[in-house]
């Protein structure tokens, strides 16, 4: 193909790069959600936004991308029934859909050994051992994804509906999540009826700040959290004979409550997701040539 694509579709952003198929780069884009299992519908219209946007960028026409071989990191694609068969749909030369946690462990690791866990809105994790790959959490927001903003958010709306019915005090924390609903309850139900993951994850900066003051309820979501994710962290790493990178908007947060043990084995990413799409485009690009 004349052009390679990659793209980075995470559950509050989707971000997309196109090069030529060398990997210079030419161009970037960004647009919303791109969770493929939660909302196929809005995530290929982040991808082909993000997708046109860095056509643009490139100073290209969209007919580019009809001559462009794609990867398509999506969140839920290893939850989907069929996501190649959806991507279709995209007008690519030719794509290739994969979790979005594999391209973040080839830009975080490159063709190394190592562990990555991706903490934003929702939650997963992968290893590399040797020629093997191994995947851990990424089941979507209903029953996975947990430590993530958006079932750490829920969490605490829920925890704001019983207080305010009774059955737990009022702290900090519910307190100023009930004026956020004007004290009415029916406004906050009303809201979690219809809110997407991205929606309840939008409350964990609220969070955070709450548990740095130590507020007792805020303290215990992050603790729970943390508890899973160094779970996980322990289990893909060997208990630290992996080098592990944290990624997402909420990996610097864990890098404060994560246990010391556990944290000497934290490494920086040598490249981001987006990275790690066009390295794979890029080689799969050529032997496809």
């Amino acid at each position: 193909m004349d052009y390679i694509l990659g793209v980075d579709g995470g559950g509050s952003t989707c971000r997309a790069a196109i090069a030529t198929a060398d990997g210079r780069l030419l161009g970037r884009g960004k647009a919303g959600p791109a969770n493929i299992y939660s909302d196929p519908t809005q995530s290929l219209s982040s991808i082909l936004h993000a997708a046109k946007e860095a056509c643009e960028d490139a100073g290209l026409t969209e007919d580019a991308l009809q001559h462009t071989f794609a990867v398509l990191g999506l969140a839920g694609a290893n939850a989907h029934n069929d996501p190649v068969g959806l991507a279709e749909n995209l007008p690519f030369a030719a794509v290739q859909v994969v979790s979005d946690s594999l391209i973040a462990l080839e830009g975080a690791h490159g063709s190394e050994d190592g562990v990555i866990g991706i903490l934003g809105t929702g939650s997963n994790f992968m290893a590399r051992k040797g020629e093997k790959h191994y995947y851990l959490g990424g089941w979507g927001f209903h029953c996975g994804d947990q430590g993530s903003g958006a079932k750490m958010g829920e969490r605490a709306l829920e925890e704001a509906l019983l207080a305010h019915d009774g059955l737990r005090k009022l702290c900090p924390l519910t307190e100023h999540i009930l004026r956020q609903f004007d004290d009415d309850p029916r406004k906050l139900s009303e809201f979690a009826r219809t809110a997407k993951p991205k929606d309840f994850g939008e409350f964990m900066p609220i969070i955070l700040i709450y548990a740095k003051q130590q507020s007792s309820l805020a303290l215990d979501i992050v603790e729970e959290g943390t508890t899973y994710v160094a779970s996980a962290l322990r289990l893909l790493s060997d208990d630290g004979k992996l080098p592990i990178a944290l990624l997402g908007g909420l990996s610097h947060a864990y890098d404060a409550f994560l246990p010391p043990d556990l944290k000497q084995f934290i490494v920086p990413a040598k490249n981001d997701a987006l990275r790690g799409a066009l390295a794979m485009a890029e080689r799969e690009n050529a032997l496809n040539t």
